[in-house]
């Protein structure tokens, strides 16, 4: 119990414990920019780990956008009803596609690499942990 604040090993036991299925973080992110949570806010709201909270909110963008402000203002749900978090919503996918582009680029390097290797990377031996290294 040292260094730990009266309730806080509940709580941390608690969210262990949670059924995922009914813990839904969208429930914790406001819609519109002018609303957005910092990060900080909302691991406070939530009771959750940054990591936790941070996979939660992965896996919830394939269900409805969720963006993340570079100015540090924090997450929110655009509203489609403001001109401005359309142009975000906009910014937001012209962005990502240019990542995608920018990996895919990338990645024709490595994977060409590897195939004049001879080396097939999907084969499961590359799989994490399944690799050991010839002594």
């Amino acid at each position: 119990m040292d260094g730990q604040v009266k309730g806080q090993m509940e709580l941390e036991e608690y969210l262990k414990e949670i059924n995922r299925e009914n813990f839904d973080i969208l429930d914790y992110i406001p819609t519109g920019s002018t609303n957005a949570v910092a990060r900080v806010m909302l691991r406070f709201r939530t009771g959750l780990r940054d990591r936790q909270m941070r996979k939660l909110i992965h896996f919830a963008r394939r269900r409805i956008p969720i963006l993340n402000m570079q100015d540090g203002k924090g997450y929110f749900i655009p509203d489609m009803n403001s001109d401005k978090d359309i142009r975000l919503l906009v910014k937001y996918v012209q962005q990502e596609e240019s990542r995608l582009r920018r990996i895919a680029w990338s990645l024709m390097a490595a994977r060409k690499t590897l195939r004049s290797c001879g080396i097939n990377w999907r084969d499961e031996k590359w799989k994490k942990g399944k690799y050991k290294k010839a002594a």
